[in-house]
């Protein structure tokens, strides 16, 4: 799939770079289009691996209670139980731990109550490690993996509040699953971290409820992240997402859905190139706010940037950096409604780029920036306002080198339209599409260079082009 992802934006580069032709009538505004946005990947199930060799079980009742376990070889199997519900409140500080060191081994860990904590420890092949935590109003847990080899499996599952869990992973081929929900008992939220180093790891996390903070890191090539965070509880109310990937070949997807005065915030930085990044956020009376980061201070081509953004009662804010590389491709849509507004920065820096940003604006205004330092680059801006005086638009497109091309098409239904664009190089081209039915249109276009080409078109009360 990601392969397939690649080439159908290299082919629309290629078509694009050709395809920077003069168009005379200023009509061709379109933004590009990613229409592969399929971040799933095949999710292990937590059944058992089959471990029958050593076999030791514990089941603990009651409160402060310790559990460690100890194997050595191939095929141990391991389950530890620890029922800290002694009432409707929840018991409290058992612990478990279990090492094992060997191949497909297994370790189940079942916990219930509050304020327990527990530890996976695994070295070797196909080994396998689930912990179920949370009974009840169960908070203030704590469940960590760390598995050393490859082909290995981390499962863990917390409910309610104010839990933690992390894995950590060294080796190839190895998936990392974490599931999370809390609700509105004593609310902060959840906290889930997944750190992987290695080829062709995948990790998963899944967090529902109130205020959720999750971080994946992944280190090597051919790695799959994938967050997914609901945030409709009581509390903050709120998601956040980092994630980090170093290396070449590397996906990252964020879905965000934040309700009642809620914002979502996700950060991706990849290190390297051929990377894919996507970025789905809805927010409903609150707030977006998306930062991509693509190649950095070293070469970063064919980096794939798509952030979709949609503020139902809020505002949409998204921060797209492209650095060092070529046939890079950035794609915004952004979506506001009932008076919100977009804002939207672009940067890329190298040779046949492209930039695509859509925007639209129900009764609040939209602002969008694109830097494009380098040669045959394209950058596409499409906003529309709706509204009244106070739905506007402004777009900024600066450009240095040759044969870029630059289109702008902005539609103001109350408001007024801006744009400002910048072109130094030779054979550059600027196209821009103003409407503003019962307003004013101003468009500034300056180019510096030889053969450049530049076409304004204004519709409405007043227009100013110079």
């Amino acid at each position: 799939m990601k392969k397939l992802v690649f080439s159908v934006a290299l082919l629309f580069v290629a078509g694009m770079t050709y395809g920077q032709t003069v168009n005379d009538d200023c009509t061709d505004c379109s933004i590009p289009q990613l229409e592969c946005m399929d971040c799933s990947f095949e999710q292990l199930d937590s059944d058992p691996r089959g471990a029958e060799i050593n076999t030791s079980l514990v089941d603990q009742d009651g409160i402060a209670n310790i559990a460690i376990v100890d194997q050595y070889g191939d095929g141990n199997f391991s389950t530890i139980k620890q029922d800290g519900q002694m009432d409707v409140l929840g018991g409290v500080e058992n612990e478990a731990y279990v090492n094992q060191y060997g191949d497909r081994n297994h370790s189940d860990i079942k916990q219930s109550g509050n304020y327990n904590y527990g530890e996976v420890y695994q070295e070797g092949v196909e080994n396998y490690a689930k912990q179920d935590v949370g009974v009840g109003w169960a908070e203030y847990n704590d469940a960590f993996a760390y598995q050393y080899g490859e082909r290995n499996t981390s499962f863990q599952k917390q409910r309610y509040d104010n839990n933690e869990a992390g894995v950590v992973q060294d080796g190839t081929a190895n998936y990392a699953e974490q599931d999370q929900s809390s609700e509105d008992n004593a609310v902060m939220g959840s906290t889930a971290w997944i750190h992987q180093f290695g080829t062709s790891n995948e990790a998963k996390q899944t967090q529902r409820g109130s205020y959720n903070f999750a971080f994946a890191y992944q280190d090597g090539e051919g790695n799959i992240s994938n967050e997914e965070q609901i945030s409709d509880a009581g509390g903050l109310s709120a998601n956040e997402s980092w994630t980090g990937q170093f290396g070449a070949w590397n996906l990252s997807c964020v879905t965000q859905e934040a309700t009642g005065d809620a914002y979502n915030f996700s950060g991706v930085g990849q290190w390297g190139q051929t990377n894919e990044s996507y970025v789905n956020q809805f927010a409903n009376d609150g707030a977006n706010y998306s930062l991509v980061g693509q190649g950095y201070l070293w070469r970063g081509s064919m980096n794939v940037s798509k952030v979709n953004q949609v503020a139902e009662d809020g505002e949409n804010y998204s921060v797209v950096w492209q650095a060092a590389g070529d046939y890079n491709e950035s794609v915004v849509d952004q979506y506001a409604t009932g008076g919100g507004a977009n804002g939207s920065a672009v940067g890329q820096f190298g040779n046949e780029n492209i930039s695509g940003v859509s925007q639209h604006a129900d009764g609040g205004f939209n602002v969008s920036g694109v830097l494009q330092l380098g040669g045959s680059n394209f950058s596409a801006v499409n906003q529309n306002a709706e509204g009244d005086e106070d739905s506007w638009n402004m777009s900024i497109v600066y450009q240095e080198g040759l044969e870029n091309v630059s289109c702008v098409d902005q539609n103001a239904i109350g408001g007024f339209n801006m744009s400002n664009v910048y072109q130094f190089g030779t054979g550059n081209q600027s196209y821009v599409n103003q409407d503003a039915i019962d307003a004013s249109n101003t468009s500034d276009v300056n180019q510096m260079g030889n053969n450049n080409f530049s076409c304004v078109t204004q519709v409405g009360t007043t227009g100013t082009s110079f």
